[in-house]
C-alpha cells in the first residue's frame, strides 16, 4: 500500500476547512513544511466562491524552480479521506514533491516527509493574469496561517503572492 500526504496551502490551512475535509484523526499528525520549487498566489478563478464586489480570485500553487511556500503535511491520507480531499480540489492537478523538497519547521519530525511515498500537492498553471482576491477567502487563508503559528503566519505572507 502507497503511504501518501497531502500538502495543504490555501483555505484547507484553516483547522475547520482542513477537517471536514480530513478525519480529526488524520489531520492530528499534520505537520508545517516549507517546500521549494514551487509559488503560491491567488490567482485561480474560483468554481463557487465570489466577492462581494465581483472577486474570483482564489488559492493556487504553480511550478517555479526558484520559489519556495509552506505548507502543512498531512501525512498518511486514507484512500477514502484521500478521495474526499480530491473531490474538494477537483480542478487541480496532484504532483508528487521529491522529499528532498520539503523540509519540516524546526521541532517537528523529518521522518515523516522521508517516510512517505508520495507528498501531493494540488497545482493549476495558467492563472488569472490580473487577479482580484476574495477578501473573505483570503482572510479565511491568513487566519488559517495564523493558527500554525507567527513564524508560519509571516512565511505565509511573505511567500504568497496578491495577499
Amino acid at each position: 500500500m502507497t503511504s501518501r500526504g497531502v500538502l495543504v496551502y490555501g483555505s484547507l490551512l484553516d483547522p475547520e476547512e482542513l477537517k471536514a475535509t480530513l478525519s480529526p484523526e488524520t489531520v492530528a499528525e499534520a505537520i508545517p513544511v516549507a517546500v521549494e520549487g514551487y509559488r503560491r498566489s491567488f490567482n485561480k478563478v474560483s468554481a463557487h466562491r465570489e466577492g462581494e464586489n465581483g472577486e474570483k480570485a482564489i488559492c493556487n500553487v504553480e511550478p517555479d524552480p526558484d520559489a519556495r511556500l509552506n505548507a502543512v503535511l498531512v501525512p498518511d491520507v486514507p484512500d477514502d479521506e484521500y478521495e474526499r480531499y480530491r473531490e474538494r480540489e477537483y480542478r487541480y492537478e496532484m504532483v508528487d514533491v521529491p522529499a528532498t523538497r520539503v523540509s519540516t519547521y524546526e521541532g517537528y519530525n523529518g521522518g515523516q516527509v522521508k517516510a512517505l511515498d508520495e507528498r501531493l500537492i494540488a497545482t493549476s498553471e495558467g492563472g488569472l493574469t490580473d487577479p482580484e482576491p476574495i477578501p473573505y477567502y483570503v482572510a479565511m487563508c491568513v487566519d488559517g496561517a495564523r493558527e500554525w503559528g507567527e513564524k508560519f503566519l509571516a512565511d505565509f505572507v511573505v511567500t504568497t503572492e496578491r495577499v
